[in-house]
């Protein structure tokens, strides 16, 4: 059972996820998904036919093929049954090639992802102290209009005291009656 590190992922652009049963090798050492691999193959019988990952035309139709990757250590062994140690050797380096080519490619779309991240939490940082500045001088606006609030409150206020103490206590106001309101 391979370990979680020892897997393939999908080189198409934004794919990158685990490949788990089959895989589509390329002849230029990419690997895609299923989806991925079925549709690198039908463009294959385009007029161009091309690597969807780094754009290298493919001479024939061995230069995509399906691969079952869950097959039993003894079976894959019995397939290099028959060749000369030095084609073996030669298959082996190639096989090796291949793998360090695939975790270059997982540590590059590592890194593009890491300086995606930062990029936004720059971003974010930079928003965000733009947004607290914005909102401390609404806050400090603010403030400023609930002061003048507050003294024109207490300026209407004392005007209000003052008339008190002028006029008096306000009187109700009774309606002057006509003598005809007394007729019923």
């Amino acid at each position: 059972m391979s370990t979680e590190r020892d897997q393939l992922v999908c080189n198409a652009r934004d794919c990158f996820k685990k490949i788990e049963g089959s895989a589509w090798i390329t002849s230029c050492s990419h690997v895609f998904c299923a989806q991925h691999g079925k549709d690198a193959k039908l463009r294959q019988t385009a007029a161009a036919p091309c690597c969807p990952a780094c754009g290298t035309r493919f001479r024939d139709e061995l230069s995509i093929v399906e691969r079952k990757l869950n097959s039993s250590l003894q079976a894959r062994a019995l397939l290099l049954c028959g060749y000369n140690p030095e084609v073996v050797m030669e298959i082996a380096n190639n096989a090796i090639t291949f793998w360090n080519f695939q975790k270059q490619q997982v540590c590059a779309n590592l890194e593009r992802k890491v300086e995606y991240y930062r990029e936004m939490v720059c971003t974010m940082k930079r928003d965000g102290a733009q947004q607290k500045t914005e909102t401390e001088v609404k806050i400090r606006r603010l403030e400023q209009q609930l002061d003048q609030a507050k003294v024109k409150l207490r300026e209407l206020d004392d005007e209000r005291q003052a008339s008190k103490n002028r006029f008096g206590e306000p009187s109700r106001c009774v309606k002057k009656r006509k003598p005809d309101d007394f007729l019923l």
